[in-house]
């Protein structure tokens, strides 16, 4: 590594030394860290808007599949989609992550279009290769797993197909995001949104169809990206480049820890879906007076509520794994990936409480309300804090990880996330018995432990200064400011009514007053945001505090 202060030790022993922080101040700091941090705000903006504008107009279905279809209908797409995310692991195989190391890092001499080329023509033949077996497999089983899980076995048919296509897409997202094409990817992905939506009102409005034609406009939508990015994967695929090359075991053995520390994250944000569909009738009646297909079903719906904070994380996320590997060797990179952290979950707390306290009261709202076709999809709404919570740990995890992909050190990923996985499940298959409240927790708890094992991991091999005493200092704010809404709530304060709505405005505004008055900003941060709130243009020095 380029660090000069880390001490040189034999290959495979662990680094001890800490860079030390430039002090107070520094210029080395306030210029590059502004330019680095601006630049990874304009990319996840440009990624961000994509998903903002894609995920709205995707979101904006759910109440129409909420008009069109019963909550147990519903209920059939959450463990559909829930187990889309669970199998496309098995699909891509992590060679995603595996080609952006590659892409980043080529070996010592060796031209870097070629060696693009080279990993991104492993990594889809591999995916096309063995997803066929597996996309073989899937069908055979198909019959059995649609009875465990009592959904229709043209679903799960229809899931194979959608993870198979969106599988061979994946690295070609991977390279667009790589080369800094987010003008691209976001366009390719808004494309994606219009063909699925326009397809959807079609098959629904025009032709009737039941909740089949929202998994075929998912697969017809990824074939027509296939088509578009055609052109882009025939340039990059190189048969001729991989004769005699030992890239082969390189990029399996980075790739490969990747897949169950993948699955096991993805575990964490879905097992309480799937674990829902075992809910007892009796307990689905007596808790909520619903059968337990209405409870999944719910369950499901307001999950997704939880879209600012989920799109913030996701845009968060898309810029800052090509970010994080690009800028790994630069001297003040532990610097900067701190000063992330602390942004982000600042970004995320004001998300949170704002979400938090005006979500119920326009639920309330009488218009909002009929929305639904029946009023059991409003039985899930006190989760929607509590995903919310799930999503900022979530975005924690992945900023504290950085250091295991960039030093090669995915091996231990597994073993972290499948901790969370297990304690994950553990956590949904007791909680079931009192609700959809105790198993929504089970995704901010095990998201929690994550980060703080994934820290503790990654600063092994590459320490970074993390501000904890600021995160902490923010999330006591927070919860604070949580609490007072929740005593508002307790002593009648409900409804939509104009006094409501001021009075939760007044309590949002305190958290930057709070923040203010118990000296959680740094100078130079004041200084920013006074002349962001003041000009809303950029300030000179950003972040130099």
């Amino acid at each position: 590594m380029d660090r000069s202060t880390e001490t040189t030790r034999p290959s495979g022993e662990t680094p001890v030394e800490v860079p030390t922080p430039p002090p107070g101040n520094a210029s080395v700091s306030a210029g590059g860290f502004g330019a680095k941090l601006r630049r990874l705000g304009s990319e996840s903006l440009v990624y961000g808007l994509s998903a903002i504008v894609g995920r709205f107009l995707s979101y904006l279905l759910q109440p129409f599949y909420a008009s069109q279809f019963t909550a147990a209908q519903n209920g059939v797409q959450t463990v559909i989609y829930t187990m889309v995310s669970l199998v496309s692991v098995v699909f891509v195989l992590g060679l995603d992550i595996a080609y952006m190391r590659s892409a980043a890092h080529p070996a010592e001499g060796e031209d870097i279009e070629r060696s693009r080329q080279r990993a991104f023509t492993m990594s889809i033949a591999m995916i096309a290769t063995i997803g066929l077996v597996m996309l073989g497999i899937g069908f055979l089983l198909a019959p059995f797993v649609s009875r465990f899980f009592d959904v229709p076995p043209y679903s799960l048919r229809y899931l194979l197909g959608i993870v198979y296509t969106d599988a061979i897409l994946t690295v070609s997202w991977a390279h667009l995001r790589m080369t800094n094409r987010s003008m691209r990817f976001a366009l390719m992905r808004l494309a994606f949104v219009a063909i699925s939506i326009v397809l959807n009102l079609v098959l629904i409005l025009g032709f009737h169809w039941d909740i089949e034609a929202i998994f075929l406009a998912n697969l017809v939508a990824n074939v027509v990206l296939l088509v578009m990015m055609a052109p882009m994967m025939m340039r990059l695929i190189r048969p001729g480049l991989l004769r005699g090359h030992p890239g082969w075991r390189g990029l399996w053995a980075y790739a490969l820890p990747i897949v169950p520390a993948s699955f096991a994250v993805l575990l964490v944000e879905n097992a309480d879906k799937l674990v829902l569909t075992r809910i007892p009738a009796e307990v689905a009646q007596r808790v909520y007076g619903l059968t337990p297909q209405q409870v999944v079903g719910s369950y499901g719906f307001n999950y997704k509520l939880g879209i600012v904070m989920l799109l913030v994380v996701q845009m968060f996320r898309m810029a800052w794994t090509p970010f994080s590997l690009s800028h790994s060797r630069d001297p003040n990179a532990p610097q900067l990936y701190s000063r992330v952290l602390t942004g982000l979950m600042l970004v995320c707390a004001a998300l949170f409480l704002a979400v938090a306290f005006f979500l119920p009261p326009l639920v309330h709202i009488p218009k909002v309300y009929h929305i639904a076709r029946e009023p059991a999809y409003w039985a899930g709404l006190p989760i929607v804090p509590i995903i919310l919570l799930g999503y900022v740990f979530s975005g924690m995890y992945a900023v504290v990880t950085a250091g295991l992909y960039i030093e090669k050190k995915t091996s231990v990923l597994p073993w972290i996330a499948g901790l969370g996985a297990a304690i994950n499940v553990a956590i949904c298959i007791v909680g079931m018995q009192w609700g959809m409240v105790p198993v929504a927790w089970a995704t901010p708890i095990s998201y929690a432990l994550m980060a703080g094992l994934g820290a503790w991991q990654s600063n092994r091999v590459y320490p970074v200064p993390y501000e904890w005493g600021r995160v902490a200092h923010l999330g006591a704010v927070t919860a604070a400011l949580f609490a007072v809404d929740a005593w508002l709530g307790s002593r009648g304060w409900e409804g939509s009514g104009a006094t409501l709505w001021g009075i939760k405005a007044l309590i949002l505004l305190a958290f930057p007053v709070l923040l203010w008055a118990t000296r959680f900003f740094r100078a130079g941060e004041w200084k920013v945001i006074r002349g962001v709130l003041g000009r809303w243009v950029p300030v000179r020095g950003a972040m130099q505090g």
